[in-house]
């Protein structure tokens, strides 16, 4: 009862906290490989509901009774907790996309793992990796990018940059608009540093060392089964 919305509810529903959870939760108790014993409680009451979604939350077994070590929203009937300590939460990222969230355990809680998580486009049927690292060859500075966009499916790709280098992004034949765009952040910005609508070039210098991730995606094309091509030059020095 320490949870507001659980607290909310149960207090809706007219019964004792007790009563109320014994029918407003499905569990199931799972021993990891490291020993942790786990309790995986998947909401099925209606008043937990998170639009299509529902809450999961996983109970690691300690000596004075319980501790919540993961609480996230997933699909019903679809959340994967396995032994091995991974636990998969697919939702809905938008009406077309579903976001296969995976986390793992650290030894102390859950914790989202973008390496192991993916996207599903509904109509196109694919899956693709939440993110993808951007690698240079040995001795290199450039690197090529290839792939397929959508209407609604791209790819995100992830590199790590210092303050002050340059960069440059060029759309490459095959990858012209108005099928193909990509806008440049700075981690978790809101606001981008480059935005490739339109235009095929774009080179700059980066404001900052840390992580930066290029989003690929599909433009002026409401085909939701058409696939375009894309190959990006990017190279930093």
């Amino acid at each position: 009862m320490s949870d507001k919305a659980i607290a909310a509810c149960a207090s809706e529903s007219g019964r004792t906290p007790q009563a109320y959870v014994a029918q407003a939760f499905q569990l199931r108790h799972l021993t990891l490989r490291g020993g942790e014993y786990m309790t995986v409680a998947v909401a099925i009451d209606p008043c937990l509901a998170l639009g299509q979604s529902t809450r999961v939350a996983i109970y690691e077994r300690i000596g004075s009774g319980y501790r919540r070590v993961l609480d996230a929203p997933t699909l019903p009937a679809f959340a994967q907790v396995s032994a091995d300590g991974t636990a998969t939460m697919p939702t809905h990222d938008s009406v077309e996309l579903i976001l296969e969230s995976t986390y793992v355990w650290n030894g102390t809680k859950y914790v989202f793992s973008a390496a192991r998580s993916h996207l599903y486009d509904v109509a196109l049927g694919e899956r693709r990796p939440y993110e993808v690292p951007v690698r240079f060859a040995p001795g290199t500075s450039t690197t090529t990018l290839s792939g397929t966009v959508a209407y609604h499916f791209g790819d995100e790709y992830v590199l790590r940059a210092r303050a002050g280098q340059r960069i440059s992004i060029r759309l490459q034949s095959g990858a012209r608009p108005p099928h193909t765009g990509a806008s440049l952040y700075y981690d978790d910005d809101a606001s981008s540093l480059a935005q490739l609508s339109g235009v095929t070039a774009w080179s700059g210098t980066l404001p900052k060392t840390g992580t930066y991730r290029l989003f690929v995606s599909g433009t002026n094309e409401h085909d939701e089964y058409r696939r375009s091509r894309y190959e990006i030059r990017l190279a930093i020095r």
